[in-house]
Parts: structure tokens; C-alpha cells; sequence
């Protein structure tokens, strides 16, 4: 049960930072369609997001929040970003850059679950994450 709540944990973090991103993102976006597309991708963490913390809620677990020390220099990193470039390209850009790197981070979850006593719906969740992530990125290489 330990290393499933670790893994929702985990997910929650992961979708919570995506979610931080794009809503740090989103004013800076001039083109209607990718607000639309990073409006309907910030729905999708936010979904996420509920669905790891219900399931941590059931084990009597509550999902921790990052502190304000590690969101800041996130959001000091998006405003720097796009301060030098706001454009849709570059937008897109470091949105696919994040999308990968919970790709990655997600798959090496799913892959250590393979050896520890993971719940199948974590893992699962886990795995939904690791495709909606790569269909984000599909979605923003029009963008680039």
C-alpha cells in the first residue's frame, strides 16, 4: 500500500506542476487556438489531479502540495522564458519540453512497479498520464 500511495503521490505532484505551468502560461498566450488546446490540457491535469487525490483520500492519505519554495522558481523560470519570447513557437516548445519530462518521470514509476507492490489502478493512472502527456505533445508540434 506504501509504494502505491508513493506512485499516486507522484502522479498528483507531476499533474499539479503541469497544471501550475500552463495556468502561469496561459496570459501570455496570443493565438485563440492554443489557449483553447492549453485550456483543454490544464482540464486534463486537473482531472488527474482529482482522480490521484481520491484515490490517496481512500487510503486515508492527503495529498501533499509542493511548497511555494519549489513552485517559485518554476513560475520565475516561465516568466524569464517567455519574457524573451512569448511566441507560440517557444511556448510550445517548453510546454513539450515539461510534457516530456513527466513522460519520463511517470514511465519510470510504471517501470519500478514491475518489482514492488503497486496497486493495478495506480499504475494505470499512471499510464493514462503517460499517454495524455504524448498526446500534448502531438498536439503542440503544430505549434513549433
Amino acid at each position: 500500500m506504501e509504494k502505491t500511495n508513493e506512485i499516486l503521490e507522484h502522479i498528483y505532484k507531476n499533474v499539479k506542476m503541469g497544471s501550475d505551468s500552463i495556468t502561469s502560461i496561459l496570459p501570455k498566450v496570443k493565438d485563440e487556438r492554443m489557449i483553447s488546446d492549453l485550456t483543454t490540457q490544464l482540464s486534463g491535469y486537473e482531472g488527474f489531479a482529482l482522480r490521484a487525490s481520491d484515490m490517496l483520500k481512500s487510503s486515508g492519505v492527503r495529498p501533499e502540495e509542493e511548497s511555494l519554495l519549489k513552485k517559485i522558481p518554476a513560475k520565475a523560470g516561465i516568466a524569464m522564458n517567455t519574457a524573451m519570447d512569448s511566441s507560440s513557437s517557444h511556448i510550445a516548445e517548453m510546454m513539450i519540453q515539461g510534457s516530456s519530462m513527466g513522460i519520463v518521470d511517470m514511465t519510470k514509476y510504471i517501470n519500478a512497479s514491475k518489482r514492488t507492490a503497486i496497486s493495478k489502478e495506480a499504475v494505470d493512472l499512471a499510464g493514462e498520464v503517460v499517454t495524455f502527456e504524448e498526446n500534448n505533445i502531438e498536439r503542440l508540434k503544430a505549434y513549433l
